[in-house]
């Protein structure tokens, strides 16, 4: 949980062992399961991930930040727009809302 307190700045609303909900501070909640090692996910559930949304203040800092922090970002994507990985290399997302629909943000495809 330290990785996602420290490096994505939520925090601990309620721990239940295996199953953990944080909260930023816009009152999003992720919820966190562990699966245990020798269960499968099905193929429909593979491709699912967290999409965290980037606030347009934070566009020009938060990719960089990432990457100083440490955390493997996936090679593609943009500043608006990008993959990456938590500690346990589970996939996570990034996101700036009206990134393709708002002109103002094309710098940032």
């Amino acid at each position: 949980m330290e990785w996602y307190e420290d490096i994505l700045g939520l925090r601990v609303l309620k721990d239940y062992g295996k199953t953990v909900v944080l909260e930023h501070d816009g009152g999003i909640h992720v919820c966190l399961i562990e699966k245990p090692p020798h269960i499968e996910l099905p193929d429909n559930l593979k491709g699912t991930h967290p999409v965290f949304s980037i606030s347009p203040g934070n566009i020009e800092d938060c990719k960089t930040a990432l990457l100083d922090r440490g955390v493997v970002v996936l090679e593609g994507g943009s500043k608006g727009h990008f993959k990456f990985r938590d500690l346990d290399g589970n996939l996570l997302e990034a996101y700036l809302p009206g990134l393709y629909e708002e002109d103002r943000f094309k710098p940032y495809r």
